[in-house]
């Protein structure tokens, strides 16, 4: 048996150009985006309104949201969505305004987002996990007009002033159930422009505080057509079938208010032609029912849940058959990993890098290209995207150099709101600074070494080190601490905390201190305490390294 086709940026190149003969809706050209030059898709919608009027013409009605044992239709939840969006008029909701959504994956968090979306408004979508003093911040921050919330969201915020929309009858605020049955017809007359921010996501960075990654109606669409672009690849170069298959299904199986669940799950799933089978938090024997029950056919998510699959004491008993692909990502899987998937379940397994402020686009890494380099990152999306790696003065190094890489897309965002400073510093003439450190090799396959930003990532969640720090150093007999990710089989890194106390402090008594300030994740696993000031290097910073060390 011969060799199976190995794929390298060349003939995905030579592939892309043959298929754009074919698809008159992938053909590119160039789009001057804030005084710099992108390739994007010609012919595709401008705004996520026009793109489900397409995917109504093109894919007709199709089974589009599970849960439990509802289910809607994309012509259902596109209705349900229209009538949300008279709600928002009479609100007073204009084109642009802010509007929240804080709660558990579920079928109302996907229409809503389907409402705000073809309203021309900017969806801001809070994690679920924050805290009342988190959730504060982002109200604030984001400066929401209201905000739509389930009822352990509503407890965390019934204090607060902003306008609530419940998921269930609660006090005397308006409910889902009220404004999302009326029969409306038509979108409202005004809309975005391409250019105009549809969604507003919160991310974890190295300032401690969530910075509000900015993305245009521009962006997330070419990022969706870049990614149905590279399941048209797959298919040319490698005969898969990824993203035409029959009763295609996918488990949505990460939070929704995540880049990974909104844009390759959710929305991803509109071009697919794809039901989404809502699960409201992981559990590997829910998943597992799930997956036979509806003959799931696309899994993805984090590492973790994937090695949570392979090692449940029960896998062997389900009938998995209509999987045609395992995905991954948000932290490296370990190289074990890769080939026990493999050999576990005997289908091609995939691998995706991108960042909340790329889309989730970025690079990918599936099947024997997996195998062969089961270390790497894997190939961008030609000629739409590119990626290179910048030394420290921002110069462009050549192939097998090390140093931070760089990434430009359409999808990139345009920058953090109200952040100028940060803005500048990450984003330089077109091309996103990420934080990582790796290198090209010559067939185009990126590989990622370590990051540069202080972030601790746990089961594919961004923790900054900072902002832990920072809810510790509240306590009254803490002195200074340092948190430092420990290595995890399971979760790749947990949080680990080294605490300099002037009083002895019980490690339980911590963790509750810290249970109002911090979601239940970013909270420290390990602890150690020392009455000594923490170890510093030359310059007087706290030293990092042997901080990690001594935690390990």
């Amino acid at each position: 048996m011969s060799e199976p086709k190995i794929s390298t940026k060349q003939n995905l190149s030579e592939a892309f150009s043959e298929l754009r003969k074919l698809n008159p809706l992938l053909e590119l050209t160039d789009r001057d985006i804030n005084g710099v030059s992108f390739k994007v898709f010609q012919n595709a919608p401008k705004t996520m309104r026009d793109l489900f009027a397409i995917i109504e013409l093109i894919q007709g009605d199709f089974p589009f949201i599970s849960e439990d044992d509802k289910e809607l239709s994309f012509f259902e939840s596109i209705a349900k969505a229209k009538s949300i969006c008279k709600f928002l008029q009479d609100e007073g909701i204009k084109t642009n305004d802010r509007v929240g959504i804080c709660m558990q994956n579920c079928t109302e968090w996907a229409v809503i987002y389907l409402a705000l979306a073809g309203y021309g408004a900017t969806a801001v979508p809070f994690n679920s996990w924050w805290k009342t003093e988190e959730l504060d911040y982002g109200i604030e921050h984001s400066e929401v007009k209201l905000i739509f919330v389930d009822p352990k969201r509503y407890e965390l915020l019934k204090n607060h002033k902003i306008k609530k929309v419940v998921t269930e009858p609660t006090d005397d605020c308006v409910t889902y159930q009220e404004i999302s049955n009326d029969e409306v017809e038509n979108w409202p007359e005004s809309n975005a422009s391409d250019e105009d921010l549809t969604v507003l996501l919160y991310t974890s960075g190295s300032t401690g505080l969530p910075k509000g990654v900015m993305l245009t109606h521009l962006a997330i669409i070419n990022g969706l057509f870049s990614f149905y672009t590279l399941g048209e690849l797959r298919k040319i170069v490698h005969q898969e079938l990824l993203l035409d298959v029959d009763n295609a299904s996918v488990l949505i199986n990460v939070p929704l208010f995540h880049v990974t669940g909104l844009i390759t799950q959710f929305l991803l799933s509109m071009l697919a032609k794809r039901k989404i089978i809502i699960m409201h938090k992981w559990d590997a024997t829910y998943a597992l029912d799930l997956i036979q029950q509806h003959k799931v056919t696309n899994l993805s998510g984090v590492p973790t849940q994937s090695w949570d699959l392979m090692n449940h004491p029960n896998v062997d008993k389900y009938d998995l058959s209509s999987l045609i692909d395992i995905g991954a990502g948000g932290a490296a899987r370990p190289e074990d990993q890769v080939y026990n998937l493999h050999e576990k379940f005997n289908i091609p397994m995939t691998f995706a890098w991108g960042m909340t402020e790329t889309s989730a686009l970025g690079t990918i890494l599936r099947g024997h290209d997996y195998l062969k380099r089961p270390n790497s990152a894997g190939l961008i999306v030609p000629d739409i995207t590119e990626i290179g790696i910048m030394d420290d003065d921002n110069n462009f190094l050549e192939n097998n150099s090390v140093g931070e890489i760089v990434f430009k897309s359409p999808s990139n965002t345009i920058g953090y709101l109200k952040n100028e400073e940060e803005t500048k510093k990450t984003i330089i003439n077109g091309w996103l600074k990420t934080g990582d450190l790796g290198y090209l090799d010559d067939d185009g396959y990126l590989f990622i070494l370590d990051r540069k930003k202080a972030l601790i990532i746990r089961g594919g969640e961004n923790i900054s080190c900072l902002e832990v720090e920072n809810a510790l150093d509240k306590h009254p007999d803490i002195i200074e601490s340092c948190v430092s990710g420990i290595e995890d089989e399971k979760f790749g890194e947990i949080v680990g905390a080294y605490v300099y106390a002037k009083n002895p402090i019980d490690k339980e008594d911590l963790i509750l201190f810290l249970k109002d300030k911090l979601a239940n994740y970013k909270i420290p696993e390990v602890v150690l305490f020392t009455d000594d000031a923490l170890p510093r290097i030359a310059s007087e910073k706290i030293d990092r390294v042997t901080v990690k060390k001594l935690l390990s």
